[in-house]
């Protein structure tokens, strides 16, 4: 199989005059309440480098579409913030499809349903199309709020 995990990326400039450090402790920051409480925030940080300028992390997104249907669950992925002076990255990746009662596994590049698992095929070809949509919807959403959390400046930043 030479499928690849799907991976979304972006590169997002920011004011030159912005060090590495101050973009990461932006997010660094926010993330615990971003994410809901610091048990939360401890459970789902992978890596944590101020030096290197890295924060990886995983999250989860809720998949519901419409009609009560068992490909219903989650998306698990992991997002990948890469901090330089002036700018920074962000690649979201490894995204995992876990179904209340049918799981599509890993989500890959593939145009089709790619995993063995075969029972209630017809069902998993047509739930890949519409998640693989989905997600190509909402990852531009991810974007806007790691930016916005990244280039709003902290009360720590202003001048008082």
């Amino acid at each position: 199989m030479n499928s690849q995990s799907i991976k979304f990326e972006k590169v997002i400039q920011t004011d030159s005059t912005e060090s590495k450090l101050i973009l990461f402790e932006r997010l660094n920051s926010k993330l615990m309440e971003f994410m809901g409480s610091k048990e939360k925030y401890d459970k789902n940080i992978i890596q944590l480098d101020k030096e290197m300028g890295i924060i990886k992390f995983n999250q989860i997104l809720n998949y519901d579409p419409k009609g009560n249907r068992s490909d219903d669950g989650t998306v698990k992925y992991q997002t990948n913030v890469y901090f330089k002076n002036g700018r920074f990255k962000i690649i979201l990746n490894d995204f995992e499809h876990q179904g209340k009662g049918i799981s599509l596994f890993m989500i890959t590049d593939d145009s089709e349903y790619p995993h063995k698992k075969s029972n209630y095929l017809k069902f998993r070809k047509k739930a890949w199309l519409e998640l693989k949509i989905y997600l190509n919807s909402e990852m531009p959403k991810t974007f806007l709020t790691m930016e916005s959390l990244i280039t709003t400046p902290t009360e720590m930043e202003s001048d008082w």
